[in-house]
């Protein structure tokens, strides 16, 4: 009768019996005014528990609240159940605040080794409650490449998902470490419950990058100087790099760090390695410097062995040389390549030729072998004259004349000797007789000395 009136006039009512139960049962008055227990109707006055459970609507609309009350008898304590909970006083009211869905509401009260259960169930009317979301993030300002953790809380959803900056279904409550955020970014939840869909974002706010590094590269070579046809390492390493690129007396693509072993090195390298990253481009070049390589010489004397009296030719030919000179059987210096006919050999020779350069000295002699005549021969043999006959120093000797006969002093015509090296002369086909021997020197103008004391030898 009283919800007919109004909401908050039924309230009230309820609110009122509620009260007058309550305290009819704490004073044993009856309504009449005779003392006793008050009873409601249905009840009965054995120790039975007795429960009595009233709300002042059944229906409401969403976020409506509803007042309960209660009265037990013969009992020691009561707990409710259902949509509210904790333990409750024999006889009381509460204020059910903002339902927002049909619920029930139960009581159930102990007594003389009894219980006893009452309960009644409200209807919302208007339809479901949307979803409630509430989203936070920590921080909201940030580093270029920092971290925030996102919060999120939500009621009346059974879903929910993310979406811009992240992805994905998520519980409907939680947290979430997002790391490496390099441009402001949303961050958006939305969740759905019986009632809708609710989405709910933040901003986060990433400040600017820090400038770039540019990379550095170390490039170095082990040893730096080496010889010729050897091996050297090349080591690197770099940082803030990304890709590296060789050039130079190598190439290709390289690691932004590793070694290079580099063999059968004959001339000096240049080496250059250039490395990119997102500072940019650096580069380091290292040389490394290769000796000269060693001097060949090839040398011969053809033919080999001669007869008294006979030639031979010397050929010669060197490679990473200057300058060669002459010894042995024949003297001074010599071009790094060439060929000379060495004529009137008497006696077994020796040619020696040593060849200068860069990358050190190289030395060769060759043999020739004389067969001498056992009959007619004379085997002259002198000293190299060294002064003039002014006494001064002979610095330009060409050769020599031999002249013989046989009669003291009486020559023909003389053998000429265009070899100033040459200490002997065998003169061969000689007739049985004395002969008679002298010889002068000549010098590069042509100038001849004085004749040499007379030698003689008897042919027989």
């Amino acid at each position: 009768m009283f919800s007919s009136i109004c909401k908050n006039c039924g309230r009230i009512a309820k609110q009122l019996i509620a009260q007058l139960a309550i305290i009819f049962y704490l004073t044993g008055c009856s309504p009449s005014g005779e003392g006793g227990e008050f009873i409601l109707a249905g009840t009965t006055t054995t120790d039975v528990p007795e429960v009595t459970l009233m709300v002042d609507s059944t229906t409401v609309g969403v976020n409506d609240d509803v007042l309960l009350g209660w009265s037990a008898y013969n009992v020691s304590d009561c707990m409710a159940s259902g949509d509210w909970s904790g333990s409750k006083g024999v006889a009381g009211q509460e204020l059910i605040q903002a339902l927002t869905e049909d619920s029930t509401f139960t009581i159930t009260c102990s007594g003389n080794s009894e219980s006893v259960s009452e309960t009644v169930s409200v209807t919302v009317a208007g339809g479901t409650v949307p979803p409630t979301v509430l989203m936070s993030a920590s921080p909201t300002s940030l580093l270029y490449g920092g971290s925030t953790t996102l919060n999120w809380i939500s009621t009346n959803a059974n879903s929910c998902s993310a979406s811009d900056g992240w992805t994905g279904a998520v519980n409907t409550s939680g947290s979430r470490t997002i790391d490496s955020l390099t441009s402001n970014t949303r961050f958006s939840l939305s969740c759905t419950g019986a009632g809708g869909t609710t989405t709910e974002w933040v901003d986060i706010s990433v400040g600017a990058p820090a400038p770039a590094i540019p990379p550095v590269v170390n490039l170095s070579a082990s040893p730096m100087s080496i010889a010729y046809n050897g091996s050297h390492n090349l080591t690197w390493s770099t940082s803030n790099a990304d890709s590296c690129i060789a050039s130079g007396s190598w190439s290709g693509i390289k690691a932004v760090s590793g070694t290079s072993t580099r063999n059968n090195q004959k001339v000096d390298k240049t080496y250059t390695l250039t490395c990119t990253g997102a500072g940019g481009t650096s580069s380091d070049t290292v040389s490394v410097t290769v000796a000269a390589p060693p001097p060949t010489l090839s040398f011969s004397a053809s033919p080999a062995t001669v007869n008294q009296n006979g030639s031979t030719t010397l050929s010669w030919d060197s490679s990473g040389t200057t300058d060669c000179a002459a010894s042995g059987d024949w003297s001074g210096n010599r071009a790094v390549s060439g060929s000379l006919l060495v004529s009137g050999l008497t006696t077994d020779s020796q040619f020696s030729l040593v060849c200068n350069g860069p990358g050190g000295s190289v030395s060769d002699t060759v043999n020739v072998a004389v067969v001498l005549n056992s009959t007619g021969t004379a085997l002259l043999s002198w000293a190299p004259p060294t002064e003039n006959e002014d006494n001064t120093t002979l610095t330009d000797l060409a050769g020599y004349r031999i002249y013989y006969g046989v009669s003291s002093g009486n020559y023909s015509a003389p053998i000429v000797i265009d070899n100033p090296g040459l200490s002997s002369y065998l003169l061969e086909n000689l007739a049985s007789a004395t002969w008679y021997f002298s010889m002068t020197a000549v010098n590069s103008s042509g100038a001849e000395s004085v004749k040499s004391l007379e030698v003689s030898k008897t042919i027989n």
